[in-house]
């Protein structure tokens, strides 16, 4: 990934500088993003694994999915009204101490309370860094914003790859958070300084801005497609261990599949990126959304042996739609967005929460978990249809 040139009157000495001072920055975000992205869903996997040593149900993992996507809504609000006033810095390094809280909370857990606790932690972590994150990526590549939002989203892909490669961990599944715990803890202790935004002229009134945002058509599109790919995320790919382990389907390979669609998710956001410069957000959207109910259908009505497969493209498309929707975020936000960006992620993750939390309910209620996820996948069908009348319509 490029820099912006350097003006010419610049020394060359001042320009490495520079240069080499905004990689660390990416680096050390690219790496909290990369651990994030694995706490977000790491219960997932390790669920069969934790399942018997704390005898929890699978409602009990609903709510702890359920939890930390709370966490994670909850704290989009706070850290965008705290960037209002206090450093990206000083957010991030916030972030990294709740992520290596609840890291060592979920290692120690003896009970589903502890460990739900852990979780949720997790969740609040994640609330915390994403404004700040998001933003200061943008703010590092200015001109540049949608290829390095791409490279930097790779970072959430690697680490739902690494997560799902969790299910190898067998008995010894507290080291995986122990693991996970160490490189929060080296964040805390040291934090890069990067450009932050200005915020010398005062902010508008919050609840103006928000209206602003409302009226803008990228802004509402861009949370129309991060719906269709979290809600893939928490209920059908969450889910998707225990539905193939249920049916007799190796839990290892399972891990496997999750972790080669993970790793294929990479490229296809780089394409979904492209395709969003050539042919705009809204158009990618659908076709990914489209692409991902078509691909889920068969994955679960198939044989297991058979649909367990179609795992890697579907997870490597549904998670795929995030970053186009990141951009379009961008694009419709000012630089001083943190606001904007915690009460888009706000609304996206309250409504999973509330999705997970009615799975839950239900599962406890004893609903077949087929039924369900097949419910679920007619949430990306629905947002495609929402897209549908915005193709070809200008930006207002």
């Amino acid at each position: 990934m490029s820099d912006p040139g350097p003006s010419a009157s610049a020394g060359a000495g001042s320009s490495e500088s520079r240069l080499t001072a905004r990689w660390v920055t990416f680096i050390y975000l690219f790496t909290l993003y990369f651990i994030l992205g694995g706490a977000e869903t790491m219960m997932s996997p390790l669920f069969p694994l934790v399942e018997p040593d704390l005898n929890i149900t699978e409602s009990n993992l609903a709510a702890i999915l359920a939890s930390v996507s709370a966490g994670i809504a909850s704290f989009n609000i706070l850290g965008g009204i705290s960037s209002r006033w206090l450093s990206d810095r000083s957010m991030v390094r916030a972030s990294a101490m709740a992520l290596a809280a609840g890291m060592v909370l979920s290692a120690v857990a003896q009970t589903f309370w502890v460990l739900l606790i852990g979780q949720t932690l997790l969740g609040v972590a994640f609330g915390i860094y994403f404004p700040p994150g998001l933003a200061s990526v943008a703010r590092l590549y200015r001109g540049a914003e949608g290829k390095a939002i791409a490279v930097w989203g790779q970072a959430y892909s690697f680490g739902l790859a690494a997560a799902a490669l969790s299910v190898f961990a067998g008995e010894g599944w507290r080291w995986v958070f122990v693991g996970c715990a160490v490189p929060p803890l080296l964040a805390v202790a040291y934090v890069p300084r990067w450009v932050e935004a200005d915020r010398s002229l005062a902010p508008v009134p919050w609840l103006a801005q928000l209206v602003q945002y409302a009226r803008k058509q990228t802004y509402r599109l861009a949370g129309y497609a991060s719906f269709g790919g979290v809600s893939m995320h928490f209920v059908v790919i969450g889910f998707s261990p225990v539905f193939f382990e249920n049916q007799g389907v190796d839990l290892r390979l399972v891990g496997v599949l999750l972790a080669a669609g993970r790793f294929l998710s990479a490229p296809v956001k780089l394409v979904g990126g492209a395709l969003h410069d050539r042919r705009g957000g809204p158009w990618t959207a659908r076709l990914m959304m489209v692409s991902t109910t078509t691909l889920g259908l068969p994955m679960l009505l198939l044989p297991p042996d058979v649909g367990v497969w179609l795992l890697v493209p579907f997870v490597g498309m549904a998670v795929s739609v995030l970053p186009v929707a990141n951009a379009m975020l961008v694009a419709a936000l000012p630089a001083q967005s943190g606001w904007g960006i915690g009460t888009f992620r706000a609304a996206l993750l309250g409504s999973a929460a509330l999705l997970s939390a009615i799975v839950s309910g239900l599962l406890s209620l004893g609903a077949p978990l087929l039924t369900l996820m097949l419910a679920s996948l007619g949430l990306p069908a629905l947002v495609a249809a929402a897209m549908h009348r915005a193709v070809g319509v200008p930006e207002q």
